[in-house]
C-alpha cells in the first residue's frame, strides 16, 4: 500500500504526511478494528509514520496536545508504538520527548493503578501542571519539525517503499 503522489510534491515539506494521508483519511471516524486492519497492512516505516501523524495532527493548540497525548497513553494505548516509530526513524530525541510527556501524563493522572479521567480545563485547574505542559509542548513543537523533516529526507532516499508518482 503506498501513496500516490503528484511529481511536484515529491520535494514537499509535508512528503511524510503526504505518504501516509490515504490511510489515515481512509479511517477517519472509523472504530479502532478499522484503524487496526489498514495499520496491520503497512509495513514497519508506514506504521511509524501512521501513528505519529495519527497523534501529531492533534497537536494543534496545548490543550488539545495534553489531551491527545493522555488518550494515546490511556485510552488507546499507542503511546509505545509512537515511540517504536520514532525509534525506527531514529528520532532518539522525540523518543526522550515522549518519555517525558508520558511521565507527566502518568504522574498527573495516575493514582496507584487507577487512571483518572483527563480533561482539557486540567490545565486551568493547575498552574504548575499548565507550566510544565507548555515547556513540553514548546520543545514539543520544535522537535516534531525536525522530525518531520528526517523523515521527509529518509522517504526521499527510500522513495519505492513510500509512493508511487502518478
Amino acid at each position: 500500500m503506498k501513496a500516490k503522489l503528484r511529481p511536484e510534491d515529491i520535494y514537499s515539506k509535508q512528503l511524510s504526511w503526504l505518504c501516509i494521508e490515504p490511510m489515515l483519511v481512509s479511517v477517519r471516524g472509523r472504530d479502532m478494528a478499522a484503524k487496526t486492519e489498514i495499520y496491520r497492512q503497512l509495513h514497519e516505516g508506514q506504521q511509524a509514520l501512521f501513528l505519529f501523524y495519527s497523534y501529531h495532527n492533534h497537536t494543534k493548540s496545548l490543550a488539545e496536545f495534553y489531551w491527545f497525548s493522555a488518550y494515546n497513553i490511556i485510552e488507546i494505548k499507542s503511546w509505545n508504538g509512537i515511540k517504536n516509530g520514532m525509534s525506527y526513524f531514529n528520532q532518539n530525541e522525540m523518543v526522550d520527548l515522549l518519555d517525558d510527556i508520558e511521565r507527566l501524563i502518568t504522574s498527573e493522572n495516575k493514582v496507584g493503578d487507577t487512571w483518572r479521567e483527563v480533561l482539557t480545563t486540567d490545565l486551568e485547574k493547575d498552574p504548575i501542571l499548565l507550566q510544565r505542559t507548555e515547556a513540553l509542548y514548546a520543545t514539543y513543537q520544535i522537535v516534531a519539525q525536525a522530525a518531520i523533516t528526517h523523515m521527509n529526507e529518509i522517504i526521499l532516499q527510500n522513495q519505492e517503499m513510500y509512493l508511487e508518482v502518478e
